[in-house]
């Protein structure tokens, strides 16, 4: 297993050029001398904040995104309202669900103490009052009470932090994935996940299984204690040539021609570089571990003025090997798209 430094990786030297807003927040997916990008489990420590040549990112776990925040939840909340299906909870899991709950309020609520707060009764240890201010939520509930939430528990945390929500449980021996709540995935589809072992969802990834990757992955969840937060940073470039997160399965009709057109008309600047912060806790009640999924998406014309991060990307997708820039679904195109990105 490959863990990576505990310490932050310091850039005491200002940004190249004034970023602000979206660009600032980024959590650029690669150390600065990394050259050459191959899978392995890149963890470390959670909540540790990290310079970048843009701004700064990480200090949180789960990242509101600034002023997108509203957007985002308005595309969250609109998808689920559309398609349940987003949400799936094996039998068994409900407990995970309100552990997955109190956590992450807790955490919000002293992360974000001017719009979030969370009471706790002292007559009930059981009763809560969460509230949101930039959401307008203000909801009582009781602790393992669904009648006292107006979705299920996953459901409603769902609906008030912009991360994709996953629950990991070990069952017959096997890490399983066993509950979710996704909105934004990355051409795959919760409802055909659901329920299977880590090593049947990591099966289709070039190299991970055959070089050790997976099992070093799961002995990490098997291994990961309550009072320690991990996260990893994960990258590709996006099937949408826009912002747009949702590029599941479920929408495919929608997506699936977008990135086709977009070669063809050699506009490269469209083309976005999608990053995925993954954040693992083990919760403390039940035991289940978090694998929730926080994603990001920057455009090559955004990246391109940051030159630091131009010519690292550029470098990094040209070398990757065929086999992994085949999976990343830009083995054809890289040629050119990284030649418009590096070009004076």
């Amino acid at each position: 297993m490959t863990l990576a430094p505990a310490a932050p990786t310091a850039a005491p030297t200002s940004p190249a050029f004034p970023v602000r807003g979206h660009t600032a927040r980024l959590p650029w997916p690669f150390p600065d001398d990394l050259d050459a990008f191959r899978y392995s489990v890149n963890v470390e420590p959670a909540r540790l904040l990290r310079r970048t040549a843009a701004g700064e990112w990480g200090a949180t776990i789960v990242d509101l995104g600034g002023e997108e925040y509203g957007a985002i939840m308005a595309d969250r909340r609109r998808i689920l309202d559309a398609d349940p299906h987003r949400v799936r909870i094996m039998p068994g899991m409900l407990p995970a669900c309100w552990d997955l709950l109190l956590y992450y309020l807790r955490d919000l609520a002293a992360s974000y103490p001017a719009i979030m707060r969370l009471d706790e009764d002292p007559r009930d240890p059981d009763r809560f009052r969460w509230r949101n201010a930039a959401l307008g939520t203000d909801q009582t509930f009781v602790l393992g009470d669904a009648a006292s939430l107006p979705w299920d528990p996953m459901t409603f945390l769902g609906r008030e932090v912009p991360d994709d929500l996953l629950l990991v449980k070990e069952r017959d021996g096997e890490l399983c994935f066993d509950a979710g709540l996704v909105t934004f995935a990355a051409a795959w589809s919760v409802s055909f996940d659901v329920g299977m072992t880590m090593a049947e969802i990591h099966n289709p990834v070039p190299r991970l299984t055959r070089e050790g990757i997976t099992s070093r992955a799961e002995q990490f969840l098997r291994r990961l204690p309550v009072d320690q937060v991990y996260r990893r940073v994960n990258w590709t470039l996006s099937a949408s040539g826009s912002r747009l997160l949702d590029v599941s399965l479920e929408e495919l009709p929608a997506w699936a021609g977008d990135i086709p057109a977009l070669v063809a008309a050699e506009d490269w600047g469209r083309l976005q570089l999608r990053i995925e912060v993954e954040h693992f806790i083990r919760l403390p009640m039940t035991g289940a571990v978090t694998f929730n999924i926080r994603t990001h998406m920057t455009s090559l014309e955004e990246i391109r003025q940051v030159p630091a991060w131009r010519d690292q990307l550029a470098r990094v997708v040209l070398e990757l090997p065929e086999d992994l820039a085949a999976y990343k679904g830009f083995l054809d195109y890289r040629e050119p798209a990284m030649a418009w990105l590096t070009r004076p």
